[in-house]
């Protein structure tokens, strides 16, 4: 499953959905349904809070957050397009849905105004007005053909549950897909970082080049930095840690067939100097990778699952980077049982699964809730499809929770099907 083409490599799936297998409001945890019991009521205009078998198409590359409020989890576009052996057909979606874990819910969000279907886009929580910021992205009508890049702003704001889009004044970033951004709470932006401005899908032109959207302004200016900045890159993760934006891995120009980057470095927002960290510790379980979440947890981070470069490629792991970049193993999820021997070639003990863990991915949409010490995780490219299942993580524990599950992009081993031929059937 490594040096794949940047189709497979990023999505290394084969179809095999079998369709939702919605659970109940029973199977969430008890410390998460009394923690947001009575959240609706607290909104006039919030749905009942009854379960639903409603929810949306399974999907990788959306973006999304979590309502520091009501803890509903909200997802914006992504791709859904099918995939049959290792090879996706992108289909690019324009939806809005909110999850209500209190009660297993999902609701498509309606209205007149929203961004243009689209996938890769950067995003963040805007959390001194409680709405997610979303920017450019990329789209392309049909099979084949150019994209079509996007370098526009919008806002969903989370107690309204409708778009703006935003007009900043001032020069623009390029048009780009998989960039990230992070929220500066002290001086009130948006930092934009990386990403990819070729319009092929055959090839990448990434970028390291650093934006910053005065929000209360509403202008773009592209920062002036010191230090040595990260290589230029894409389908890296970033986190606001601290008064620091942390980025990791990623990859470059080669980032079809690898290898990924595992390097991490740290822009202080308040400087704009870029340093690189000096990762001690357990670095060889890294592997360089894309495509994974990088989430905050006090002066530490997390980095959650992605996909890497070796034998394994998509990780269900978590890993914890310290404050001096020592490197330690809060959950090694899956092993490498018998690897592969061609392309799109996964044998059924491919993988020694972590029972406790969510299948294996990447690309997925990841939400941090800070009132709960807990993140949400929602679908995501495995290797056997598109998941479109919900997941708890406790950032204190580094432990798993579902609250929704589906047999879509499952394993035949997690999904209880017997008789495998392969990993996916």
């Amino acid at each position: 499953m490594k040096q794949l083409s940047p189709v497979a490599l990023v999505l290394c799936v084969a179809a095999c959905s079998d369709g939702a297998a919605p659970a109940t409001s029973a199977d969430a945890s008890p410390d998460t349904a009394a923690a947001l019991d009575g959240a609706a009521d607290a909104q006039p205009d919030a749905p009942r809070c009854e379960a639903s078998s409603a929810q949306p198409a399974p999907r990788g590359d959306g973006v999304g957050v979590v309502d520091p409020t009501s803890g509903r989890l909200y997802i914006f576009g992504g791709d859904t397009g099918p995939v049959v052996r290792c090879i996706p057909a992108p289909a690019f979606n324009a939806e809005t849905w909110r999850y209500d874990p209190a009660c297993d819910r999902w609701d498509a969000i309606t209205g007149d105004a929203h961004p243009s279907p689209r996938s890769r886009m950067a995003w963040a929580l805007d959390t001194r007005r409680r709405r997610m910021v979303v920017f450019g992205g990329r789209f392309r009508q049909g099979s084949t053909g150019s994209y079509t890049l996007y370098n526009d702003v919008w806002a969903f704001d989370l107690a309204t549950e409708t778009w703006e889009a935003i007009t900043p004044e001032g020069e623009l970033p390029a048009a780009r897909s998989n960039a990230t951004a992070v929220y500066d709470p002290d001086r009130d932006r948006l930092v934009l970082f990386g990403g990819n401005t070729s319009v092929s899908g055959l090839t990448f032109t990434p970028r390291n080049d650093t934006w910053a959207l005065d929000l209360a302004q509403r202008t773009w200016s592209r920062v002036t930095t010191t230090g040595t900045a990260p290589t230029a890159r894409l389908f890296h993760s970033a986190a606001l840690v601290g008064r620091s934006m942390v980025v990791y891995g990623g990859g470059g120009a080669n980032a079809f067939m690898g290898p990924f980057y595992r390097d991490a470095s740290r822009l202080d927002l308040d400087t704009n100097a870029w340093s690189r960290v000096a990762l001690t510790g357990d670095t060889d379980i890294l592997a360089g990778r894309i495509s994974a979440s990088l989430v905050a947890t006090g002066d530490a981070a997390l980095l959650v699952g992605g996909h890497d470069d070796g034998a394994l490629g998509n990780r269900n792991d978590l890993l914890r980077f310290g404050a001096d970049g020592a490197v330690s193993v809060v959950r090694a999820g899956d092993a490498l049982g018998t690897p592969g021997s061609g392309f799109c070639d996964f044998p059924p003990d491919f993988a020694t699964t972590d029972e406790s863990s969510p299948e294996r991915r990447s690309a997925f949409v990841l939400g941090v809730d800070p009132a709960r010490n807990r993140a949400i995780v929602y679908g995501g490219k495995t290797d056997c499809g598109l998941a479109g299942d919900v997941w708890s993580l406790d950032l204190a524990a580094g432990a798993w929770r579902a609250l929704r599950s589906t047999n879509d992009g499952l394993s035949c081993q997690r999904s209880g099907r017997e008789n495998c031929r392969s990993l996916c059937n």
